[in-house]
C-alpha cells in the first residue's frame, strides 16, 4: 500500500468523503473539457491538444497535492476552480454550447463545495489549516 492511500485511509470519514468527491468532480471536469475540445477541434491536430492542456494544465497542476490530502492544495484549488466556473458561464451564454456550460458550472460548483466542506473539516480535525 503507498503512502497516499495509508494517509487517505487514516483520515475520518467525513473528510475522507470530501476528498473523494473533490477528485471524481476534478477527474470528471478534466474528461468534460477534453469531450468538449474533442468534439470541437480535432485531438490528433496540434491546436486541438494544445487548447486541452491550456485548460487542463491548471487543475492537473494541483492533482498531485489533491491526492496526498494536502489541505493547502484544497484552497489554491479554490481559487483556480473559479476561472473554470467562468469559462462555463462565457459557455452558457452561447446557445449551441449550453450544455456544456451547465455541465461545467454544475461540477464547478461541486467541486467548490467539497473543496470547502474538505478544508473546514480537516481544520476542525486537526487544527492548523492553509
Amino acid at each position: 500500500m503507498s503512502e497516499t492511500e495509508e494517509s487517505s485511509e487514516r483520515l475520518p470519514a467525513s473528510i475522507r468523503n470530501a476528498r473523494l468527491l473533490v477528485l471524481g468532480a476534478a477527474y470528471a471536469l478534466l474528461a468534460l473539457i477534453f469531450l468538449r475540445t474533442g468534439l470541437s477541434l480535432s485531438m490528433t491536430s496540434a491546436a486541438g491538444l494544445i487548447a486541452w492542456g491550456i485548460q487542463a494544465l491548471p487543475l492537473v497542476a494541483f492533482l498531485p497535492g489533491l491526492h496526498r490530502s494536502h489541505p493547502r492544495a484544497y484552497a489554491w484549488l479554490g481559487f483556480i476552480i473559479q476561472f473554470y466556473f467562468i469559462h462555463g458561464v462565457l459557455l452558457a451564454f452561447n446557445p449551441e454550447r449550453l450544455p456544456w456550460g451547465l455541465a461545467h458550472i454544475s461540477l464547478c460548483v461541486l467541486i467548490f463545495c467539497a473543496l470547502i466542506a474538505f478544508i473546514r473539516r480537516h481544520r476542525r480535525e486537526f487544527g492548523a489549516g492553509p
